[in-house]
């Protein structure tokens, strides 16, 4: 694994994940004896925007009932199982932190939904799954996280069936200069890797894929929704401080908020 693979593991590795998860739920006032789909999303979310930016993200993506989706960067399976639960698709899911998928795998078993999702351990820049399987290439906020860019959109392209699509939300560099750091995403500049938005549009056409769009236009929804307890559950306590640093850092024009449709021509 490289030096950038194990800082970004360091940095999300945090034990006891679903624990977290299931006590802040009860003390929210949820029976965590018979957790639900739509109880964990409340606090299973880790990216800005909660549910919200998911149901923004499935409506421009054109989710459908029944697709074959790879959540490329699961984290503890949040997006996985609401793709799964509110529209029956059948998804592989994929994440480089061990705690992780342990925790999306422990959640998805308590909400029934274990027959529906398969979650393993690896990294998007080598997939573990053959050629043409998939309908839909699906990630959150990992892209930042990956050096290899060029890598994991061949890869993202190898996976996918012609036609179908690969949608991700993404933080790219603006021309202001560089963030203001610790970030969601990383504590220093040495594991982020955000590149300028003409850049990764680019590498992405490099990379095959045809109807590229950043729809930055569109406006996500900066807030969670009024019930969502927050990321702060899964990514820890400085989670609000790294939030404001990123809001900080769209404002001053150091980032710029980018979410990318691409298809995979027939």
């Amino acid at each position: 694994m490289a030096d950038e693979a194990f800082a970004v593991v360091r940095h999300y590795a945090v034990d006891d994940l679903a624990d977290r998860i299931l006590r802040a739920l009860a003390a929210a006032g949820h029976d965590v004896s018979h957790p639900t789909v739509e109880m964990v999303n409340l606090a299973d979310q880790m990216h800005g925007g909660g549910l919200n930016a998911t149901k923004v993200q499935v409506e421009l993506a054109g989710i459908a009932a029944g697709m074959r989706v790879l959540d490329a960067g699961c984290g503890v399976g949040g997006s996985s199982r609401y793709l799964a639960h509110a529209y029956g698709c059948r998804v592989d899911a994929v994440d480089l932190t061990p705690q992780f998928v342990a925790a999306a795998e422990r959640l998805n078993a308590l909400c029934g939904m274990a027959d529906k999702i398969t979650v393993r351990e690896a990294s998007v820049t080598a997939l573990p799954f053959e050629d043409r399987r998939f309908d839909h290439v699906w990630c959150q906020n990992v892209t930042m996280n990956v050096a290899d860019k060029r890598m994991m959109f061949t890869e993202a392209f190898r996976v996918l069936k012609p036609g179908g699509r690969f949608s991700f939300s993404h933080v790219a560099l603006g021309p202001a200069g560089e963030p203001h750091y610790p970030l969601p995403w990383a504590s220093d500049a040495s594991y982020s890797f955000l590149g300028r938005p003409e850049e990764i549009l680019q590498i992405l056409r490099d990379a095959g894929f045809a109807k590229v769009e950043n729809r930055s236009e569109v406006s996500v929804p900066g807030t969670r929704p009024p019930n969502d307890l927050g990321a702060a559950v899964v990514m820890g306590s400085d989670m609000p401080q790294r939030q404001a640093n990123a809001a900080r850092s769209v404002r001053e024009g150091r980032l710029v908020p980018m979410l990318v449709i691409a298809e995979r021509p027939h």
